[in-house]
């Protein structure tokens, strides 16, 4: 199965993971959450979801979106990353079309999978909540507590736009990374292809696809976005 999360409103780099995951023979696709916000397609990013069928669990931006709520529950690092994501808040919601924006509203909290024995559990943030950010460097002590309390083997999240895959004595956590807002170091989008090896064994692997987010950055611009957003999509660094 491949997992991808926090699309963010690019649709290039959505289509650009769905064919490099179509070529490696994976059928089934789930996505932690968080299609729109910062980028400048989020209905053709949703309208891409709907299309492949590809089931997904709220993201604080869909929340804020389907909700018509004034802020996402984002750690911003100061007062301009705030009102920049203030911005960006208001300008998706007065371009996501009202189905969509009732799309995003219906969308589960939590999917929970079983795959040969092992048990899966798929949110945005964390179990506690959907924008709790779970990064590589959390206590382990705190993960391992997440796991048991809800009786998972495998919990896997978005939301950081960091991917990681962290095993645990009791278990494993699984960060997706982002499609298409990266902030590991470079503008590839990624995403995570795990396989269940038996009823304790996961097998994981982050995969990085290339894409053409030049044509991204130039529509943030364009279609009157924070050029500052360009500047990530570019760098894959905030």
């Amino acid at each position: 199965m491949a997992v991808i999360s926090d699309i963010h409103g690019n649709s290039y780099a959505l289509e650009a993971v769905l064919k490099d995951i179509e070529s490696r023979g994976v059928s089934n696709v789930y996505c932690a959450g968080d299609l729109v916000g910062y980028g400048p397609r989020p209905n053709e990013v949703i309208e891409l979801t709907k299309k492949n069928s590809i089931p997904t669990v709220m993201g604080n931006y869909d929340d804020a979106i389907g909700n018509m709520r004034f802020i996402c529950g984002c750690d911003y690092k100061d007062e301009k990353a705030l009102r920049m994501g203030e911005g960006s808040i208001a300008w998706t919601k007065e371009r996501t079309s009202e189905d969509n924006k009732g799309w995003l509203k219906e969308l589960p909290g939590e999917i929970r999978l079983s795959v040969n024995g092992l048990k899966i559990l798929l949110v945005h943030g964390s179990p506690r909540a959907l924008n709790e950010y779970l990064y590589e460097n959390t206590p382990e002590d705190y993960l391992k507590e997440l796991l048991n309390e809800n009786n998972t083997d495998v919990l896997v999240c978005g939301h950081t736009h960091l991917p990681n895959i962290k095993r645990l004595p009791n278990g494993y956590v699984v960060n997706a990374g982002s499609v298409g807002k990266p902030k590991h170091g470079n503008p590839n989008a990624t995403y995570v292809i795990l396989e269940a090896a038996g009823s304790s064994i996961l097998k994981g692997e982050i995969i990085q696809v290339r894409y053409n987010y030049e044509e991204t950055a130039r529509e943030i611009v364009e279609f009157g976005l924070p050029i500052e957003f360009a500047e990530i999509i570019r760098t894959g660094r905030v």
